[in-house]
């Protein structure tokens, strides 16, 4: 057994040690349970704490060696030398570590790394040069142990300083909170190495270094999972898809979008059973993901799955059978894959929503290539719709003015017409409204396009008139949104006027409104503008929600029936008997009849039949260019 000089210095119990070394196996079995991607930074945490629980494991066999009889004295310096290097490491890898959460520059991570390196191997030099000449560390030959200086001491002062230069300089670049959490770990960790000092102790050396391990941990790699589902945030599913696309391992995606299901989670036990029961069967080898807008989305690479396909129609057939036929719970179902097609790893989720808007209630659906094509034409359109949205000219050539002729039963002749909007956009030409009307209502970008279509069609009417041709109006079509624009009336105002040409040329058509307020607003603007002469169509009737009372104290002057009331109306002598009556209903209540959707000969007669005044479709003629709206119209006598 081995004496020693300073009896106060070699009071070591085990303690710090051994609790270090049982922290950084539990802590690696948790990381490896719930981290999702064993990406860099996983890999530097494991790497950090292996280190630690090696730095404290050569600890403790260090100062077993030096109470145990007939040991080498070469034994224990090599012990105590690996143990020193390995723990001055911690410090030096910690540093490296916060590389990516501080956003330290590759010049500066790589300095630190070459400064930490040479202090390290000066100062085991110094160390081994003190066992050799006996001025540090050494046994003599009476194996009487020396301790009179320890020169590993300066290097942790000098890496301490170092974090708390780091952390202090780029505290800028992470949040408060996390500045503060580093901060306070590291403050922690040097006043435990202090006091350990002042008490002649050096049993919690490990353990002060292992103080900041628990803080990046905690702060940077936190329990993803949540408690409910047992489903993974759904903010690191990006992770897993870079991670996949840059391994080359094709990985399929199964969403799941689930009406109300947190909140039924939430209610009912039987669910959170079943749920839980559902996921043990089917989620082996891939990850649950959850997402706020109730869906759930599980990853399943295809290299450890190679009948992937089975597995998702088992999948999807056990959710039917246990969830929704068991529970009610209406959903969505849509699988896709990583594909070359996709440019950027943000826009997966994104065609999953494209798709999914798409889509009826309980249905299931494959993500195609279609899908994926369409997806970055609406993106493309948004992105122009933004920019005509911004540049505001009323004049934009990206917008065309199209046209449908409209029959007029009474003179027998062409002498009004409905204007139609049409994009000409450079990637993908013309197009037609039911691709960017909904894009436009759903950013709030329609209103920017009302008053550019009705600016193009006042100037044409103006152009038309000039040319001595017979017009009685043109419609235009205001969506609910345009109505609650506080502007509205003034806006038409002005843009008739610019154009100089008389109010009753023009024409809005709207849509009947279920909601109280809009009703009532747009009661108050239709009057305001009938009183200069404005005619108003109430549009698509038949369609959806149609009250009679309501379309009755609103002045409007033509009822448009849509041709789903036309189609219905030959189908048996009940339906035309009900089409008809409405039609002569607004006859007799002085409101012109207009039908769409005419397409022939026995649809005109059809309409005539039941009082129409108005006829317009493809029997008459296809949308056209406004401009050649003046091959349908009557020169006026000059």
């Amino acid at each position: 057994m081995y004496e020693s000089t300073q009896i106060s210095l070699t009071g070591y119990m085990p303690v710090g040690d051994i609790i270090v070394i049982a922290l950084c196996m539990i802590m690696s079995v948790l990381l490896w349970q719930t981290q999702i991607n064993k990406n860099t930074k996983f890999r530097s945490i494991m790497l950090i704490l292996l280190t630690t629980w090696f730095a404290s494991t050569t600890n403790v066999i260090y100062e077993m060696l030096i109470y145990s009889e007939n040991i080498k004295p070469i034994v224990i310096y090599i012990f105590r030398i690996v143990h020193n290097i390995t723990l001055t490491f911690i410090p030096c890898m910690y540093i490296q570590y916060l590389h990516n959460p501080l956003w330290i520059p590759n010049k500066t991570k790589r300095r630190y790394g070459i400064i930490c390196a040479i202090f390290i191997t000066v100062v085991s030099i110094f160390d081994i040069l003190g066992m050799i000449f006996h001025f540090g560390f050494y046994i003599d030959s009476h194996n009487v142990i020396h301790r009179h200086f320890n020169p590993y001491i300066i290097l942790y002062i000098f890496s301490m300083l170092a974090i708390f230069y780091i952390i202090t300089k780029y505290k800028t670049r992470v949040i408060r909170q996390i500045y503060y959490g580093l901060l306070g770990v590291n403050i922690v960790s040097a006043l435990v190495m202090i006091i350990q000092g002042l008490f002649n102790q050096i049993s919690f050396t490990c353990i002060s270094y292992f103080f900041p391990i628990i803080g990046i941990i905690f702060m940077f790699h936190s329990n993803p999972y949540d408690i409910k589902t047992g489903a993974v945030s759904g903010c690191f599913l990006i992770n897993e898809l870079n991670d996949a696309i840059e391994k080359n391992n094709p990985t399929v995606m199964l969403s799941i979008m689930m009406t109300d299901f947190s909140k039924a989670m939430n209610e009912s036990g039987k669910l959170k059973y079943e749920f839980y029961g559902f996921c043990r069967r089917n989620i082996k080898k891939g990850i649950l993901y959850h997402f706020h807008n109730e869906r759930i989305v599980l990853t399943i690479p295809k290299k450890s799955n190679s009948d992937y396909q089975k597995l998702i129609d088992n999948i999807v057939n056990n959710f039917r059978r246990n969830i929704y036929e068991k529970f009610n719970i209406d959903y969505k179902i849509i699988v896709t894959e990583t594909s070359d097609k996709i440019v950027n790893v943000n826009d997966y989720m994104k065609i999953i929503d494209h798709v999914e808007n798409q889509m009826n209630i309980n249905e299931f659906h494959t993500v195609t290539e279609k899908d994926i094509k369409n997806y970055y034409t609406n993106n493309y359109i948004l992105s122009q719709l933004e920019d005509i949205v911004s540049k505001k000219d009323l004049n934009d050539e990206r917008v065309l003015v199209y046209c449908q002729p409209v029959f007029n039963l009474l003179t027998n002749s062409y002498d009004t017409a409905e204007a139609l909007m049409r994009l000409k956009l450079d990637n993908t030409g013309l197009v037609f409204p039911d691709q960017f009307i909904p894009i436009a209502e759903q950013y709030n970008m329609i209103h920017t396009l009302s008053m550019i279509i009705l600016n193009k069609t006042c100037h044409a009417i103006h152009n038309i008139i000039s040319e001595n041709y017979e017009i009685n109006r043109i419609s235009v079509n205001f969506s609910a949104l345009d109505i609650k624009y506080e502007t509205f009336c003034q806006e038409i105002r002005d843009i008739i006027e610019y154009n100089d040409i008389p109010y009753d040329k023009i024409a809005v058509e709207i849509t009947e409104s279920r909601c109280e307020a809009d009703f009532n607003l747009m009661r108050q603007k239709v009057t305001q503008l009938q009183e200069l002469g404005i005619k108003f169509y109430l549009d698509d009737f038949g369609t959806g929600y149609s009250n009679f009372e309501r379309i009755m104290e609103i002045p409007f002057n033509i009822i448009k029936f849509d041709r789903s009331m036309l189609i219905e109306s030959v189908k048996n002598d009940s339906s035309k008997f009900m089409v008809s009556t409405f039609a002569n209903m607004f006859s007799k209540l002085n409101y012109s009849v207009l039908f769409e959707g005419v397409e022939d000969d026995n649809d005109e007669n059809h309409c005539v039949n039941m009082n129409a005044n108005y006829l317009q479709g493809y029997k008459y003629s296809k949308p056209i260019p406004i401009e050649q709206l003046k091959n349908f119209l009557k020169r006026s006598a000059v």
